[in-house]
């Protein structure tokens, strides 16, 4: 009897043990349960976050591109429109050499053919009344005789260059055509390209009130400095600091994007400025360094005037290229690197520099519109800048964009990696 109630016991001993966890508080559960559920959350909102970081470097990568294909179909405008202009001054110079050719010609035979006018108006008869005696009468009419195939040859060969006269008017008035069409879709292109750039900087405007300060710094080294080397120098100085606060920076904003997280009372805005600074400040991938054999881009359709070693009229050796380009010509990156200085350099008017992998730098002045700033990474043939009208005051008088290659600051030729086109030929 005993045994049979210890055994009951037992029993109700186990059964209560058993419904012990479902007998806990229900307050308890409730928070597990909302703990869980904070817990899904932030892993959904971090997800989101990371995926709208990726839209937002997506954005930026097409943006780039779309810019890099209006930029090169802008660039193909122009080297189109440069070969018309050539064209036409060619068919303009042959047309005054024509006129000048037929204008002497047309002397030439004036008096020859009013002789033989005469002598046609004289039969061998009259000869007799002539006081001239009839031998130098007859060697007249000898040299009039010889001297018609000569005048046919003159005239056939006047009649072949009013021919020609008329084919190259009636070409220059097609090439003029060709011209207008060139324009209006350069201008078009240009338009289409303002856009794309438009929607970058919006994209990235998020990022502007941190450059301004790296921008006013820049602008104070382009007034300290007293040469390009020592520009170089300090900007380099300036890149260490640069990359230390920007790896600071680069930490604070993964920091803020998993406060952003964990915080369901986040703004939206707060959150598109984090995303956008971290897309902006983030290397693109893919950048290539600076190739020790191979080519560069061109930054400029243009003739080269001007090659790295050459005298000026000053008798300066050039430590640069000079391209004779179209007013507002587009310019582009000739290669993908970090824009390490934009904005005013004495004696060079707007410069920009970029810096690439491998100590190299390319130093692009006479500018007027620059669409880059300091810090932003550039991608080859990304449109960088626009040129004007001004001149580069460098001890000549050309228009044009002068471009020099660097590297560990001191000038190298860079005629070894320009990929110049034909159009993209050196003077005279």
């Amino acid at each position: 009897m005993r045994r049979a109630k210890f055994s009951i016991f037992l029993l109700a001993a186990t059964l209560m043990l058993a419904a012990a966890p479902s007998l806990a508080p229900a307050g308890e559960q409730e928070d597990l349960k909302k703990v869980e559920k904070q817990i899904q959350a932030d892993e959904a909102r971090a997800k989101a976050l990371e995926k709208k970081r990726r839209t937002a470097a997506e954005d930026l990568h097409h943006l780039r591109r779309e810019a890099i294909a209006a930029a090169k179909k802008a660039q193909k405008h122009e080297t189109r429109l440069i070969e018309l202009e050539a064209t036409l001054l060619e068919l303009s110079q042959r047309e005054d050499t024509i006129r000048e050719s037929l204008t002497r010609r047309r002397s030439q035979m004036t008096g020859t053919l009013a002789a033989l006018q005469r002598l046609s108006r004289n039969p061998p008869q009259t000869m007799l009344a002539y006081p001239d005696a009839p031998t130098d009468m007859v060697r007249s009419a000898l040299l009039l005789r010889t001297a018609l195939p000569t005048i046919k040859k003159q005239a056939d060969k006047l009649s072949r260059e009013l021919y020609e006269l008329s084919e190259i008017r009636e070409d220059t008035r097609l090439q003029l055509a060709s011209l207008e069409t060139e324009t209006l879709e350069l201008e078009a292109e240009q338009k289409r390209l303002q856009g794309v750039l438009k929607r970058k900087s919006t994209l990235l405007r998020q990022t502007e009130a941190e450059r301004k300060d790296v921008n006013r710094r820049m602008a104070e080294l382009g007034k300290r400095a007293k040469s390009i080397r020592g520009l170089l120098a300090q900007i380099e100085e300036e890149r260490k600091k640069r990359e230390k606060a920007e790896r600071k920076r680069l930490a604070e904003e993964q920091r803020r994007l998993a406060e952003a997280a964990k915080a369901p009372t986040a703004k939206p805005g707060d959150e598109a400025a984090a995303i956008a600074r971290a897309a902006a400040l983030a290397k693109p991938a893919g950048i290539k360094p600076f190739p020790e054999k191979g080519r560069i881009t061109d930054p400029v359709s243009g003739r080269i005037l001007t090659r790295y070693g050459d005298r000026n009229k000053f008798g300066q050796t050039e430590r640069g290229i000079t391209y004779a380009t179209r007013p507002g010509a587009q310019i582009v990156a000739p290669h993908d690197g970090l824009i390490a200085f934009a904005g005013p350099f004495e004696g060079y008017g707007q410069i920009l520099i970029i810096e690439h992998d491998g100590g190299y730098h390319t130093l692009m002045a006479g500018l007027e519109r620059l669409d880059t700033s300091v810090g932003q990474w550039v991608l080859t043939g990304e449109p960088v800048g626009a040129m004007g009208n001004s001149t580069i005051d460098k001890g000549g008088d050309t228009v044009g964009l002068y471009l020099e290659l660097r590297r560990k600051g001191q000038p190298i030729d860079p005629n070894r990696w320009i990929a110049s086109g034909k159009q993209n030929r050196t003077s005279g």
